[in-house]
């Protein structure tokens, strides 16, 4: 954990994954992040999957350590109270519930700053807070498919799901960075702001080569499945021996430092590849000469060869084999927490990026349903035990 937001309070009443994503990469940053849950069950993605301990599914734990949980009934008129004392001391409100339903709760941007006219205020939904589709409900596969983002996945027969959530990933990414730049904004001039993120557009900002080239020449790019856009034969995925070897030698420089590192110097005078127009034409013959050449021996001696050479090459990794890449060691990107119902230990992912050469994960375990109830109370000088009597909080 970092201090780049130590003294910023975030309550959050998101859900799942695009809105836990996002306040968990402000946990990380080192806000207060106090996650608002319904008594009972609180976010869905606790019962979504193996349950670990009750309450306690992978996902869950996975983007919701450093934060802290209070269990509130919304509905009840004495816990709105609470969650109005908890955005009258807050800098920043996330929610990711579809539009109108904050309303009805008692929690919109119009509620909210009327009780902190400097709160930032982020709303995370499928299609925006307006216009013809804001009512509709989003997963993540269909806003892929919405976005054009299963159009440009696979291969050229038949267009694929992107293998993870991509679509609510991508859209945390972009919510904390517009969080972060309203509570800037606010440091200079002490407004607050409403931060209306939707999953479509920021789908569509992740896949911006692909529009660029479309909205200024009106042509659709080609799905080219495991290949490079660039469409050479001497870049790729390659089979070897023993697993996948991706090269990207996707320039005639590169081609030539590919063919003299491999030992084929000789396909730099054969006219077919001798220039880059021809080496373009000729393409499949080339990756048939290198598919081929690859085919002989195993993936970690062609990553080992190409990397000597100077050649840009890696082996495709499965995530066992990636969660022990000795690079993520020396940052520290993966953090072990002790004390997590369920399991002895819990290894999980930090930020993806390092300050002050010290890494960006969590220190404190995922908090259990309620956990903090009593002492997140006690900041605001509530009642926890009345309020327990009257059902209000668990």
């Amino acid at each position: 954990m970092t201090d780049l937001l130590a003294g910023v309070r975030v309550i959050d009443f998101t859900h799942v994954h695009a809105g836990p994503l996002c306040t968990y990469q402000l946990a990380l940053m080192g806000a207060d992040v106090i996650k608002v849950e319904a008594p009972g069950s609180g976010d869905q993605m606790r019962a979504m999957g193996p349950q670990l301990a009750p309450g306690m599914s992978p996902g869950f734990l996975g983007q919701n350590a450093n934060k802290r949980s209070i269990a509130v009934d919304l509905k009840a008129e004495a816990g709105l109270a609470v969650v109005h004392g908890l955005i009258r001391t807050a800098d920043v409100l996330v929610i990711n519930m579809r539009p109108g339903t904050a309303g009805r709760l008692g929690i919109d941007y119009d509620a909210a700053r009327k009780i902190n006219p400097r709160i930032v205020y982020c709303a995370i939904s499928g299609y925006g807070q307006s216009g013809p589709e804001a009512d509709r409900p989003a997963f993540d596969h269909l806003i892929q498919g919405e976005s054009g983002m299963f159009h440009a996945t696979g291969t050229p027969e038949q267009p694929v799901r992107v293998g993870f959530a991509v679509a609510d990933a991508g859209t945390a990414v972009i919510a904390s960075s517009a969080i972060n730049g309203a509570l800037l904004r606010r440091e200079r001039t002490g407004a607050g702001a409403f931060l209306d993120v939707s999953m479509l557009e920021s789908c569509m900002t992740l896949m911006g080569l692909n529009y660029y080239g479309f909205l200024a020449t009106g042509r659709v790019g080609r799905r080219v499945g495991p290949q490079p856009l660039a469409g050479v034969g001497s870049a790729g995925t390659f089979e070897t021996a023993d697993g996948t070897l991706m090269v990207n030698a996707n320039s005639h420089r590169l081609f030539v430092r590919l063919a003299q590192t491999v030992g084929r110097s000789d396909l730099l005078e054969d006219e077919r590849f001798a220039t880059p127009a021809a080496a373009q034409q000729n393409r499949v013959v080339l990756r048939k000469i290198f598919a081929d050449l690859f085919a002989t021996d195993t993936a970690e001696h062609w990553d080992g060869v190409l990397r000597e050479g100077g050649v840009p090459a890696g082996i495709a990794k499965t995530p066992p084999e990636t969660v022990r890449h000795p690079q993520l060691a020396h940052r520290g990107s993966l953090a072990t927490l002790s004390g997590v119902p369920g399991v002895d230990e819990l290894t999980v992912l930090g930020a993806g990026f390092t300050v002050d050469e010290s890494p960006t994960t969590p220190e404190c375990a995922p908090p259990l349903l309620g956990e903090h109830t009593d002492e997140i109370l006690a900041e605001l000088g509530a009642d926890a035990e009345a309020l327990r009597a009257q059902g209000v909080v668990a």
